[in-house]
């Protein structure tokens, strides 16, 4: 009797198993991309081509900054200390950052958040670039970018307007408009 129960026990996980992976594959094939990850991240609030928005801030070192403070050519990041991908992309951001034409004048980095993950992304990215930090919940000025997906990357094109980059890595566009 109990040889019985584990063999049917073990029959039905096995059903179960091959119901789960076809479920799976027929989820993958109707979504139509073939295995690319498609972030379902709400999209941020100010749109491609939006001129960069008014705000005034200072920088972690004390540098007051505002939208004149933000060059043709810069790069704008959002990331968050609770934010596990924004963890991991922190580095990569540091190292584009660092061969960013025009320096670290023309990197502007929000982090929002404290704990213990505050100081080392502090430490990693004030070098390369200039570093905003806001606390945790707060309506600082990266707010009035209208960021609600973290990580984000903005570009500034030589019109001062701002496109999503999408990534960390690669260069700026020359005609972002175009895209």
């Amino acid at each position: 009797m109990l040889v019985a129960a584990v063999v049917l026990i073990g029959c039905l996980s096995v059903f179960n198993l091959f119901l789960l992976l076809a479920l799976a594959r027929r989820t993958s094939a109707s979504s139509g991309h073939s295995g690319e990850y498609v972030s379902d991240a709400p999209e941020n609030k100010l749109p491609d081509g939006s001129a960069v928005p008014e705000f005034r801030t200072l920088t972690h070192s004390g540098e007051e900054i505002d939208r004149d403070s933000v060059a043709p050519g810069s790069v704008v990041g959002f990331l968050s200390t609770t934010c596990g991908p924004c963890v991991e992309q922190a580095p990569e951001f540091a190292a584009m950052a660092k061969d960013h034409p025009g320096g670290r004048d023309h990197v502007l980095v929000f982090l929002k958040g404290g704990g213990p993950e505050r100081q080392r992304m502090i430490d990693l990215l004030d070098p390369v670039a200039r570093v905003v930090t806001e606390a945790a919940g707060s309506e600082g000025a990266s707010a009035s970018f209208g960021i609600v997906r973290w990580p984000s990357y903005l570009d500034v094109d030589a019109e001062g307007r701002v496109y999503d980059r999408g990534r960390v890595a690669g260069p700026v566009p020359t005609t972002a408009a175009a895209s």
